[in-house]
């Protein structure tokens, strides 16, 4: 991810009895920007070194990570693991 595309909103971890929850509030038209092609909004939750005013723990970004890869030309497979296609002696 070179330039961190935000989604506006917060993110907050809550404790429960259950353990930690990721509370997220999102902007719906900033989700609306980023669907891709089968109806998906990809998005990572990241950290924040501090919490922020509202007591965020965590923020919302784009991910875009098959955009990028396509975007480089590495969408193609990498080299073979199969057995049929690698110079094996069995």
């Amino acid at each position: 991810m070179a330039d961190k595309n935000y989604i506006g909103g917060s993110a907050k971890v809550v404790s429960t009895q259950f353990g930690e929850i990721i509370n997220l509030s999102l902007k719906l038209e900033d989700m609306q920007k980023i669907v891709n092609e089968k109806g998906y909004v990809n998005m990572s939750v990241m950290k924040r070194k501090e919490p922020g005013q509202y007591g965020d723990t965590h923020y919302v970004v784009e991910n875009d990570y098959q955009k990028n890869r396509e975007a480089n030309g590495a969408a193609s497979a990498g080299p073979s693991t199969k057995a049929a296609e690698m110079d094996v002696p069995f």
